[in-house]
């Protein structure tokens, strides 16, 4: 496999969700992530649509993975939907916590560095109508029961949602359960925002999906002010990162401050 270069380069312990348009970039950025996750030598295992994935198979493949080699060797994983979130008939938030624990525990035990997921959400919309507010609920539960698992674990965690599927008010109870959200924007999608959330603040992280590695610009605010705390730009994302998490760290300490 030659050297992947991810536009983000994740790190153990986060737990990612990704608002998407278009099947077509999501492929792009489920292919590098997981190509990434195989050169750091982690298990990955993806629980995704049919047609998913065979086209991230074939993605993966341009990119220099021998996934038949991958598959064999147990580092790659894909499954579709209902065999991973519906194992008894039914979607059990603390069974599926309970199984994730255990299977980077076991990722660790067979000599992976790590595990890696990437699982589609979409299901919770395709149930039946009667079902579709309970299964949401369950869904903000799970997501946050893996934000308040994963840190300090060898693990890393993509959960996947079409922006256009979710009610506005579910959409907003998955972003406030996750530290790092990535969404296509509405201008267009060659551009993704990473948004970083910490206590009272975000900070959305604007990149480039066409031209990567030139400016990442960051813009801070207080949440649900549409004021600009501060705002810049750096060359590269973990350097913007590190940037607006400090930033972020700073303000939280003066409110505090201010406030004691």
């Amino acid at each position: 496999m030659r050297p992947i270069t991810s536009l983000i380069k994740f790190k153990r312990g986060d737990h990612i969700c990704i608002f998407y348009r278009d099947e077509n970039s999501l492929t792009q950025t489920l292919a590098h992530y997981i190509a990434a996750g195989l050169q750091n030598g982690e298990r990955c295992f993806c629980a995704q649509k049919q047609q998913m994935i065979p086209r991230i198979l074939n993605s993966l493949e341009a990119l220099g993975v021998n996934t038949s080699r991958e598959v064999e060797r147990g580092a790659l994983e894909l499954h579709t939907e209902d065999k991973v979130y519906f194992t008894n008939g039914r979607f059990e938030p603390q069974v599926m916590m309970e199984m994730l624990e255990q299977s980077i525990v076991d990722a660790v035990a067979c000599g992976f560095t790590g595990f890696r997921t990437a699982g589609e959400l979409s299901w919770a919309m395709d149930r039946n109508q009667g079902d579709t507010a309970a299964l949401c609920d369950q869904i903000v539960g799970y997501e946050t029961m893996v934000e308040r698992s994963y840190p300090g674990k060898p693990a890393i965690g993509v959960c996947q949602y079409p922006a256009h599927r979710f009610p506005r008010e579910v959409v907003q109870r998955v972003l406030e359960s996750h530290r790092m959200a990535i969404e296509e924007t509405m201008v267009s999608v060659n551009h993704s925002t990473l948004t970083l959330r910490s206590g009272d603040f975000l900070a959305d992280i604007v990149t480039d999906r066409v031209n990567p590695g030139e400016a990442f610009h960051y813009v801070v605010q207080k949440q649900g002010s549409p004021e600009v705390l501060s705002w810049g730009q750096e060359p590269s994302m973990d350097g913007a990162i590190r940037l607006a998490e400090n930033i972020m760290r700073d303000l939280g300490e003066k409110y505090r401050q201010s406030r004691a």
